[in-house]
């Protein structure tokens, strides 16, 4: 497969945009202020589109491959600096006159005043998120060409520098993801690191951009996964085959709607776009790798007579559910698939869960769960009170954040922990008891720990499921949940 990159000869990206709701910004070729026009995605060079094509001759992007070499300068571009830049060389600030003035290097971020740049060394040593960047004099591409209309350039070697605790960063995101912030932050990383660096999954599967940490043996590469639950999962299940010989250390952005994994992680319940770029870069290198728990999720069913079907092997991360819960899960899924274009939000997405949940109160599918399944937890069968539904856990989030055990404990079970080896299990009353959960005014029941779970759905039942906030229709068989392997993630702060 090999990772993709842009052509390194290819110059600018340039984006349409208006500025008028931004900070003043002035054009980078004629130096007039610009209301509406262009401004490159990977360099930060704004001009007005009738100065397009001049900029382009005279100002050279932020490359990606340079020749071989142990060292390179600065790439300044002037003027637009960020609001609250501050001179490398005198610390007071620049960039603030109302002209294009001062400038700004696009790969170690440092902003200077102009009369001060003969006091700084014309080289670049890639500034604080030197630990995070591949230099481009360290990459080596090849040009693959099949035929006439389809050609590429893939990452051939990559070369160390020598840097100290050298830890490079690969970003992960759909750029369709979270309202459009997907796209924002794959052009905005662009900026901080090498362009190699940043992936969109609609491009490139993850199984490509995999070859990042593959052509780094020696070294332990950091991933930072901007989305959702299903998009970790993803990349994490890219992982597992990718035969990494260092893991690499996963951070999440979270994107999505629900996030639980990022939430007990530290990265919060979902990126809104406040945060700066060099405020997410600062947390991912202070956070700390802690060991995840992954499980696999074994199915064997069968049909009419008892003839099997193929059996089906799933992993888990987050948690697995049957019974009321799957139905809204299941029931949104499928509306999504028919009206793609309503999903369009968050605060939409949970608004269309809530429906599904308030009308599940009315109608009790899943009444009576006790009587269609069988519960078996290391071997021993658990004697299940009126339920319709029932949760198995692998972290302490569920549900777009509900705390499922209380982060003190329980002083009938030792701590809950995602790396203990252990699932828990839980019981559900109603839709209506999960709204009352959602808003601390009930807890789940507890069912108990299992290093193994076992649940057999009963002749004549057909009932949902989800893994992760995958759903799906289970008929008679069996679900055997068992430990799989451990995936060093990166915590922002204290994990539950």
């Amino acid at each position: 497969m090999g990772l993709q990159v842009v052509d390194p000869h290819r110059g600018h990206s340039w984006d349409e945009t208006d500025f008028i709701y931004s900070k003043p910004t002035y054009c980078n070729w004629c130096k007039m202020p610009v209301l509406r026009g262009s401004y490159c995605s990977t360099c930060g060079l704004c001009v007005h589109d009738n100065c397009l094509d001049a900029a382009n001759k005279k100002h050279a992007c932020k490359v990606v491959v340079l020749s071989r070499r142990n060292s390179m300068k600065h790439h300044w571009i002037r003027g637009n600096l960020p609001l609250t830049s501050i001179c490398d060389v005198c610390r007071t600030h620049c960039g603030t006159e109302p002209r294009l003035c001062d400038l700004r290097c696009v790969w170690c971020q440092r902003a200077i005043h102009e009369n001060c740049m003969k006091t700084l060394s014309r080289d670049c040593n890639f500034g604080k998120f030197q630990s995070m960047i591949l230099p481009p004099y360290c990459i080596t591409v090849k040009y693959e060409r099949w035929n006439s209309a389809y050609s590429r350039y893939v990452v051939r070697e990559v070369h160390p520098p020598k840097f100290k605790k050298w830890s490079p960063l690969l970003v992960l995101a759909n750029r369709k993801s979270g309202e459009g912030e997907g796209n924002r932050l794959l052009k905005a990383f662009k900026q901080y690191l090498n362009p190699v660096q940043v992936v969109d999954l609609l491009e490139a599967p993850p199984e490509s951009a995999l070859d990042f940490c593959r052509l780094l043996p020696s070294h332990r590469c950091r991933i930072l996964i901007c989305g959702g639950d299903g998009t970790v999962g993803w990349v994490l299940g890219a992982l597992d085959c990718a035969n990494i010989k260092i893991a690499p250390h996963v951070a999440v952005l979270p994107l999505g709607t629900g996030n639980d994994l990022a939430r007990v992680l530290g990265w919060g319940s979902g990126y809104t776009g406040e945060e700066e770029i060099a405020e997410i870069l600062e947390s991912v290198e202070n956070a700390f790798a802690t060991p995840l728990d992954r499980w696999q999720i074994r199915i064997d069913s069968y049909m009419f007579m008892h003839v099997p079907k193929p059996r089906k092997l799933f992993k888990m991360n987050n948690y697995f559910s049957v019974g009321v819960d799957a139905t809204v899960v299941l029931k949104f899924h499928l509306h999504r698939e028919k009206q793609p274009s309503l999903f369009s939000s968050r605060l939409l997405n949970k608004a269309i869960y809530f429906g599904y949940g308030v009308n599940e109160v009315l109608e009790s599918n899943c009444k009576n769960l006790q009587e269609k399944i069988e519960l078996e937890l290391d071997g021993r069968v658990i004697e299940l009170p009126e339920l319709e539904g029932v949760v198995v856990l692998n972290i302490n989030s569920w549900c777009a954040g509900v705390q499922m055990i209380p982060i003190d404990g329980r002083k009938d079970l030792p701590p809950v922990s995602f790396s203990d080896g252990k699932l828990e299990v839980c019981g559900l009353y109603s839709s209506f008891h999960i709204a009352r959960m959602q808003v601390n005014l009930a807890d789940p029941l507890l069912l108990g720990q299992a290093h193994t779970v076992k649940i057999r759905v009963k002749e004549k039942c057909q009932l949902p499921m989800q893994i992760d906030g995958e759903p799906w229709e289970q008929g008679p068989g069996s679900l055997t949940i068992t430990h799989l392997t451990q995936t060093i993630m990166l915590s922002n702060g204290s994990v539950t």
